[in-house]
């Protein structure tokens, strides 16, 4: 993991950040990468699935975006550095990863960005009815994926909060089964969802509420503009969402 720079231990477990080159590094109990910040340019995602999050831009216009998990804020910077007109709020189970996040990972104090020490899901249920019109939640413990996320409550809570035209984006260890009850409740409320499998490891799931599919050629332009905004390799990944599958 490299070198430790510094360790706390809260109620839920060790936060440990360590420094590989110019890559910061926050890890839990464990030797997985919770997050990774390029110091020298903290904007630049540095985890291929946080890249993949970002094509929720594609299909809503987010004047609010909610982030569930902050990590060492690697999606906050970036969405600060090329979003900076968006309204941004995060939601933190652990006191101690925003104190970290802002000491050793240089999240910056903006007016635009809000965050809240509180359980996901309880904050989901504070928030006015299509309020919010991208959620990305990307909700981990030390050993993997909160369960939290895979939870049908939880799915029907967000599809309240989201506007008419919200999108949920979910980083997810593994894709629920076609055949489950979750994913069918993910059919029965959300009118599309896509998946981004490209990679080994965590597959992104994109939930829409909109109900129009968008065409090859303008999820094509659409990405265009994206990248040239951001400068990352979203077309390569914009051209693996597949639409999942119903049963």
């Amino acid at each position: 993991m490299g070198k430790e720079l510094y360790r706390v231990e809260d109620n839920y477990g060790l936060v440990i950040v360590t420094q590989r080159g110019d890559k910061r590094i926050l890890s839990f109990d464990s030797n997985l990468e919770q997050s990774s910040i390029y110091m020298s340019k903290r904007y630049y995602l540095a985890h291929e699935y946080t890249q993949i999050m970002l094509l929720g831009l594609l299909f809503v216009e987010a004047e609010n975006i909610t982030l569930l998990g902050l990590g060492g804020g690697g999606l906050v910077h970036c969405l600060l550095h090329y979003f900076s007109q968006y309204e941004i709020q995060v939601v933190e189970l652990r006191k101690s990863v925003i104190d970290v996040a802002y000491k050793w990972f240089k999240l910056p104090q903006k007016n635009k960005l809000k965050i809240y020490c509180s359980d996901a899901y309880d904050h989901l249920k504070t928030l006015r009815p299509q309020s919010a019109n991208l959620i990305m939640s990307d909700l981990y413990v030390a050993g993997g994926m909160s369960e939290v996320q895979a939870q049908i409550s939880f799915i029907n809570l967000a599809h309240h909060v989201l506007s008419k035209q919200g999108c949920l984006v979910i980083n997810f260890h593994l894709i629920p089964e076609a055949d489950s009850l979750l994913m069918q409740e993910i059919h029965n409320v959300f009118s599309l969802v896509y998946i981004c499998n490209v990679f080994k490891g965590n597959k992104v799931m994109f939930c829409c509420k909109m109900n129009e599919k968008i065409t090859s050629d303008g999820l094509k332009l659409k990405t265009k503009e994206l990248v040239k905004q951001v400068e990352m390799p979203l077309m390569y990944y914009a051209k693996q969402l597949k639409l999942a599958e119903k049963v």
